[in-house]
């Protein structure tokens, strides 16, 4: 084969593949479609999730009412005690000892009053028969009033000392979970201890303490038109907060759902400037036991948001605490909007929290980790 006719072929190479190449770039030039989607108000049900510590319904701190060494007690730490029941022993010799001399005293009073009651009734009979003189007989009556007064305070002594000695003995004011604070055997306490010397926790009924937002407070009681009144808050209806959010839920720390359903009762009325936050409580049943008191746990409050505009989470690209969405401007650009929004409880969708978007505003709704600010999308 000659030069020339080698050349002929190699340009004819040359021409397909430049040819190919040609027609590869115009095949790869394709009209990308967008997922595009309208935003309409919807309404959307959302469980916002709020740390909570957990307290009995009623705790009670007792304090020793008398001086002395703890000889014994009834019980173990975190057992469940009846109303009533003996928890705790304080060495009453001394206490008895005192009763016995107490009785002893109101015993020589009463005598001294039998005494001063028969010489008054005599000087009595004798005055009358002018025997004796006035001043003798009245003397003669304010013995008997002197030993009257004198069994009184024997009496009231006794009294006391035998309330002494009852307080040796420490029992449940209610029933509950008991725990033992300055409770050791030996250990010398009084009425001026700092601390109780046990306390004791009422959980058949357990509270959840939270916070909620400010701005979460005012929607609650604009939504439900709910008012403060002298019966604290109510709506119109004069349904209280307890009567309209009762179907609250509460998780625990270890993450399981708790099976039992709560009610709101106490939503504070004042904000706190500093926090920016309202103090709520919601009682759950406890008949098991299951929750104690001083446990973490989440509160999960159901609330249900109206005129909403909601967006698919394959919409939003996470930039730190907020989201990046693309939406369609009048040109048919991609135009990035920094955006505040909470998840719904599918996990699947987002609602938009501030005024950044607007009902009829487009946007696309996957896919933007591939979009550029400005790309050509429609």
């Amino acid at each position: 084969m000659n030069c020339k006719a080698l050349s002929g072929i190699v340009m004819a190479a040359m021409m397909l593949v430049a040819c190919g190449e040609k027609k590869t770039e115009e095949t790869a030039v394709v009209d990308v479609k967008y997922n595009i989607q309208k935003l309409e108000p919807q309404t959307r049900e959302v469980n916002f999730a709020f740390p909570a510590t957990l307290v009995g319904e009623k705790s009670v701190n007792l304090y020793p009412q008398v001086d002395g060494r703890i000889t014994q007690r009834y019980y173990n730490k975190g057992d469940i005690v009846q109303k009533g029941q003996r928890l705790i022993s304080i060495d009453e010799t001394p206490y008895r000892l005192r009763v016995q001399s107490d009785e002893a005293n109101v015993r020589a009073a009463k005598a001294a009053l039998s005494t001063a009651q028969l010489h008054y009734d005599s000087q009595k009979k004798l005055f009358e028969k002018k025997i004796v003189s006035e001043y003798v007989m009245k003397t003669a009556e304010n013995n008997v009033l002197t030993a009257q007064a004198q069994l009184a305070q024997a009496q009231a002594a006794l009294s006391n000392s035998r309330t002494d000695l009852g307080h040796c003995t420490l029992v449940a004011p209610i029933s509950g979970v008991v725990t033992g604070n300055m409770d050791d055997i030996g250990l010398l306490v009084g009425p001026g201890m700092q601390g109780p010397i046990l306390t004791i926790t009422d959980q058949n009924q357990v509270k959840a303490q939270f916070s909620i937002t400010e701005d979460l407070y005012s929607t609650i009681l604009r939504d439900n038109n709910i008012t403060m009144s002298s019966k604290g808050l109510r709506n119109k209806a004069g349904k209280s907060i307890s009567d309209i959010y009762n179907n609250i839920r509460l998780r625990t720390k270890d993450g399981l759902l708790y099976e039992e359903i709560g009610k709101i009762v106490t939503i504070g009325g004042v904000v706190d400037r500093n926090t920016g936050t309202v103090q709520c409580e919601v009682r759950f049943p406890n008949g098991r036991n299951m929750l104690h008191a001083g446990n973490s746990a989440s509160v999960i409050f159901p609330f249900k948001e109206d005129n909403v505009l909601v967006v698919p989470q394959t919409a939003c690209k996470k930039l730190q605490n907020k989201y990046l969405i693309f939406k369609v401007n009048s040109n048919g650009q991609a135009e990035g909007v920094v955006v505040n929004v909470v998840p719904t409880d599918d996990g699947k969708e987002y609602i938009i929290t501030d005024k950044s978007l607007k009902a009829g505003d487009e946007i696309i709704a996957d896919g933007v980790s591939m979009i550029e600010e400005g790309q050509k999308v429609k």
